[in-house]
């Protein structure tokens, strides 16, 4: 940990590229030098000195993988996914290496070993991304901007979640580790090291290859926010490995064969955990400090990681904990960590099972500039039509944020959905009613702005009605929000396929008239972020048209064709005062829901 500050200190003066190929460089080399030198003392130099180049390779390495994602086009979720997929697979080819019988006789192990550390050197000199942010700074202010950018890092809820999630994992398997090696060790006989050596090296072969499977699992998952749905499952996983751990370490200790199946489950566990945190970390974290968070990532695993080792020696020597009693307690921990887990993360998990359901129901198609553009990070307003109940879910596959939605309370007081809309979808509430002085959910918009999160507004203000009719009239509210807020930056999306699905007005009321959606096709153009000149502001009229024309431009990029919005209009003067028998309908079963709740 102690070494965090320092290792960064090269990297903005020579580039992360340059410090990656040079700590790769030094693992070859110290290698090379110690596979010709007998000795323990030697071999435990060698493990220093390797530690010293991964203490710089590491956080390069991972603080490079935004700016990769970037200039690759690559979901950052998949890089990592891959990233840990061939970490795991190293370490997991190493431990064959080690243990194979052949090799040790032969001598060829170490030599191997070097080679291939020099086979990481040479991959790594070809790396470099042009959109990797660098700050040049003195030899003493990168110490200090170390501390000022740890500061930094937790006071972003995001990144203050994921680092202690990343960290308290790997205290949890440091401790797992050395309450499995107390059971496996507390044996009498002169074969038994050798035979618990081949038990270690055989669980944890089998636990590496699940733990790069769960890595490679995670990272088919794109979307950023919705991956973070597989955190809790991992967690389950991973504590009911423990709790198997804590009955079945004994009776392998005493001659019993483990289940490598299970020991494969509970890395992949690992691997369903780390992923989506690990990418989260690198995407919450201010771009000029990737470095800096990286090294952060790195000393409070190891801290964890101490605290934990620490902690269990006390119990064992003080208060009598032994081997299965620190499993136990580790797998509690871990159990009560999973809880929290599946409540920070309830909404991920149910974006994520609602994935699986679209994978039946949608067929999606994205297109449009503003796919690569959309702000990852702070307040965004997005602007879309509005064909089908699903709009929001269906913006939410495509954009790379988590959203809250403005919901009409004819569906947001609904006894079945209220408690989604508040705990799950975080939506706010509008009102179903004509004309109001008093409009509250303005206020809570820009509130959820202010709070730097991603807000979804259908202008039109209710469900497309007709076929002759794509588009009607913006309101006026997202014209107060933006003049309260007009520095957000607005993303205008025309979302096509909603109208004519299960959940919208096509031949009838939602789900009725109508097949229930099988590969129902959904396209969505996304428009580049921008923000409203302060003359578009200056009165509502302007802001809707431009908004309207920009909706209605965002179907070119889908090949559909335009929407003449003079109509659009015309059509608005005449529906003001005239609802449609649908919207009727509409408003008499929330009246009538309204009186039975007052009664």
């Amino acid at each position: 940990p102690r070494s965090a500050p320092f290792s960064q200190r090269l990297a903005p003066k020579n580039g992360r590229a340059s410090v990656l190929r040079w700590s790769a460089f030094l693992g070859f080399v110290v290698m090379a030098i110690f596979t010709f030198t007998p000795g323990i003392a030697a071999l435990i130099a060698c493990w220093a000195l390797i530690s010293i180049g991964s203490a710089i390779y590491s956080p390069t390495r991972y603080a490079m993988l935004p700016a990769a994602a970037t200039d690759t086009k690559w979901p950052l979720t998949r890089i990592n996914g891959f990233i840990e997929l061939g970490t795991y697979s190293a370490i997991l080819g190493g431990m064959i290496l080690i243990v194979g019988t052949d090799l040790r006789q032969t001598g060829w192990a170490l030599p191997l070993i070097a080679l291939l550390n020099g086979l990481a050197w040479l991959t790594a000199l070809p790396v470099a991304f042009p959109s990797d942010v660098r700050r040049d700074e003195r030899p003493l202010d990168a110490v200090r901007d170390f501390f000022a950018d740890f500061r930094r890092i937790m006071r972003i809820p995001e990144a203050r979640v994921c680092l202690i999630g990343l960290s308290g994992k790997r205290g949890l398997v440091i401790g797992m580790a050395g309450a499995m090696l107390a059971i496996l060790f507390n044996q009498d006989g002169e074969l038994q090291f050798d035979k618990m050596i081949r038990i270690i090296a055989l669980i944890t072969t089998w636990v590496m290859a699940g733990v790069a499977v769960g890595s490679l699992l995670a990272g088919v998952q794109k979307h950023p926010r919705r991956v973070l749905g597989l955190v809790p499952v991992g967690g389950l996983g991973f504590s009911l490995g423990l709790a198997y751990a804590a009955e079945a370490m004994q009776p392998i200790a005493e001659g019993e064969q483990p289940i490598l199946w299970f020991c494969t489950l509970v890395g992949a566990a690992a691997g369903l955990i780390n992923v989506p945190l690990a990418a989260t970390y690198q995407l919450a974290v201010p771009d000029d400090a990737r470095g800096n968070a990286m090294a952060v990532r790195n000393m409070t695993d190891y801290f964890f990681a101490t605290i934990a080792g620490i902690g269990l020696f006390l119990l064992g020597k003080y208060a009598g904990f032994d081997g299965p009693s620190q499993l136990w307690l580790i797998a509690i921990v871990s159990g009560v960590a999973t809880l929290v887990a599946w409540w920070i993360f309830r909404r991920e998990f149910v974006e994520q099972i609602i994935e699986f359901v679209f994978f039946v129901m949608y067929r999606f198609r994205a297109a449009g500039p503003g796919l690569d553009t959309f702000p990852r990070k702070g307040p965004v307003i997005v602007v879309c039509n509005h064909s089908c109940y699903f709009d929001p879910m269906l913006l939410g596959k495509v954009l790379p944020r988590t959203m809250i939605a403005m919901m009409t309370s004819v569906f947001f007081d609904h006894w079945f959905l209220r408690w989604m809309m508040v705990y799950l979808a975080d939506a706010i509430r509008v009102q179903y009613s004509g004309f109001r002085r008093d409009v509250p959910e303005l206020k809570d918009a820009v509130a959820a702005l202010d709070a730097g999160k991603c807000l979804v507004i259908f202008p039109e203000g209710r469900l497309r009605r007709t076929e002759e009719q794509p588009l009607k009239m913006f309101g006026q509210g997202v014209w107060h929000i933006l003049r309260e807020r007009p520095e957000t930056p607005v993303v205008v999306c025309w979302l096509e396929g909603g109208w004519g699905s299960y959940f919208s007005y096509y031949k009838g009321l939602p789900t009725k008239n109508k097949k229930i959606d099988i590969r129902h096709p959904i396209e969505i153009a996304v428009g580049e972020p921008e923000k409203l000149s302060a003359e578009i502001l200056s009165d509502h009229r302007k802001t809707r048209h431009y908004l309207m024309e920009k909706c209605a431009a965002m179907r070119a990029h889908l090949g559909l064709e335009p929407i003449a919005l003079q109509t659009v209009e015309e059509e608005a003067a005449k529906e003001e005062d005239s609802p449609s028998p649908l919207e009727i309908a509409e408003k008499a079963k929330y009246e009538e829901r309204s009186t039975k709740s007052e009664g």
